[in-house]
């Protein structure tokens, strides 16, 4: 065999080899890319939590949650109602200070001022973020909140806050020790 002739079997058989890893390589990194967007978008489709509407299958992606403490706050929430602030969850059986500590960045629909603290959140100041927390207020309404200021001005009092589309009377009555103007 000649030399010309080793050097065209031995292209080919390399051409091959690469073809072979090449075809072996591809759908792995494809698997890998969709895995990751999957996981990407399964996390931030789950946070935050609304810890008032949350299934127990949800609740349980909460960290330091596992399914008897997440039948513990659905049973609470059919018992007592929904959860105005973080203390009220500490009235949920299995869930004290550490265990709150752990989940509470990541819920809303509730207020995340504490009597304690008396931290009440400022509805001329406050980002759409924080006042989606305030309990009957989710995104929507906190951009209408904040829309409304930016267009109208400051809110002086309760009966300001009533001129947005979505706020009644039972809402300003949860939220009306929750915030300040």
């Amino acid at each position: 065999m000649s030399t010309r002739t080793r050097i065209v079997i031995g292209s080919i058989i390399l051409i091959f080899a690469i073809g072979i890893f090449i075809s072996a390589i591809t759908p792995l990194r494809e698997g890998i890319k969709k895995s990751d967007k999957a996981m990407t978008s399964h996390a931030t489709s789950v946070f935050p939590v609304n810890i008032n509407t949350a299934d127990e299958k949800t609740l349980e992606m909460l960290p330091g949650i596992g399914p008897s403490k997440a039948r513990s706050i659905v049973d609470y929430r059919k018992k007592i109602g929904s959860f105005q602030n973080l203390e009220d969850l500490l009235k949920v059986p299995g869930i004290g200070p550490s265990t709150l500590d752990k989940f509470s960045g990541l819920i809303t629909g509730i207020s995340t001022a504490t009597s304690k603290g008396n931290q009440k959140i400022n509805i001329n100041s406050a980002t759409a973020k924080e006042i989606e927390n305030l309990p009957s207020i989710g995104q929507i309404k906190a951009r209408e909140i904040v829309s409304y200021r930016e267009v109208h001005g400051p809110f002086r009092n309760l009966e300001d806050l009533k001129k947005v589309s979505g706020i009644g009377t039972k809402t300003i009555q949860k939220i009306k020790d929750l915030i300040e103007f």
